[in-house]
């Protein structure tokens, strides 16, 4: 069954790529309104301190993991997690893959498998965001009066906005992503905006078979690798599972990933592309697999993991 979805998914967002171009502008969600304030007495689980309920102008697009578990996840975004002492501590920012939802399953998603294990073992603040789905998309271009609740641009706006709120609030040291599929292109394009981080330097980042973000990239792998302006110390994890003897049917209805590319001038100043490798980076590809396969491998887990979790 969620193999049957997500493919599901993956037919509509190629219908999409067919369309063209769709404005969001008349389509934007109200995320001003005012957020009612909830009785801080239940939420002091953490050190007692209502600091923790950070981010009120988002209050209602945030699980947090001291609410109530029976709390419904309908209409938010994003789940956090914070330590008892979150000031100055890693910010760790992930984010799902297309249609992969805040309640995945762990056996399903490696980006959850992160989140849980980020938990457990206490790593530092850390924020779980889903994308937008295409079929909220088609539904804006169909009726001009619909308002989807995860409508992909309006989303990544949300996200931007969340994590810039969790900056200013807890001053992390430095920053870390990881994201799958959509998720790895909301990364990178979270990268060329250095606002929402405030001069955080960001340590890793983790790209599980990236796919460009947005329906009309939904099918594109991405090919260039994220850049953080003042992170020197930066580093990146790329993992995807290309492969050349797809037929042309193939080629058009499976999701693809690809290694980085940069271009360079070669002696007779022509230019070419090569793989954009960097001092430190981990560039992997993962023969014999698929794009809803590859974030499950145990072994791609473990290796991601460490490398997002590594000095």
């Amino acid at each position: 069954m969620l193999v049957k979805r997500l493919l599901g998914n993956s037919i509509l967002a190629g219908l999409t790529l067919a369309v063209g171009p769709i404005s969001h502008e008349s389509n934007e969600l109200n995320i001003n309104q005012p957020v009612i304030k909830r009785n801080l007495d239940s939420e002091k689980i953490l050190a007692g301190n209502p600091q923790f309920l950070c981010a009120d102008k988002y209050r209602k697009l945030i699980k947090f993991e001291f609410d109530k578990k029976d709390e419904t996840l309908n209409g938010k975004i994003c789940r956090a997690y914070l330590p008892k002492e979150p000031n100055g501590k890693p910010l760790f920012i992930l984010v799902l893959g297309h249609a992969e939802e805040l309640d995945f399953s762990s056996d399903y998603s490696g980006i959850m498998h992160f989140y849980e294990k980020l938990k457990q073992e206490e790593k530092g603040i850390v924020l779980l965001f889903r994308t937008g789905l295409v079929t909220d998309e088609i539904g804006s271009m169909l009726s001009p009066k619909h308002k989807p609740e995860y409508e992909p641009k309006i989303v990544f706006k949300q996200t931007k906005e969340i994590i810039q709120d969790f900056i200013t609030r807890y001053k992390p040291k430095e920053l870390r992503l990881g994201g799958f599929s959509w998720g790895s292109g909301t990364i990178a394009q979270l990268a060329p905006d250095n606002d929402w981080r405030q001069s955080i330097p960001v340590i890793r980042t983790v790209m599980i078979d990236p796919i460009s973000f947005g329906s009309l990239g939904f099918g594109l792998p991405l090919r260039t690798r994220p850049e953080f302006k003042d992170s020197l110390q930066h580093k990146n994890f790329h993992v995807y599972q290309r492969r050349d003897d797809l037929s042309i049917t193939e080629s058009i209805v499976r999701l693809q990933g690809n290694y980085p590319i940069k271009l360079i001038k070669d002696q007779e100043d022509k230019l070419k592309v090569i793989k954009d490798e960097r001092t430190g980076d981990v560039i992997w590809h993962v023969p014999n697999t698929h794009h809803l396969e590859i974030a499950n491998l145990t072994e791609v887990r473990h290796k991601a993991y460490d490398f997002l979790t590594s000095r």
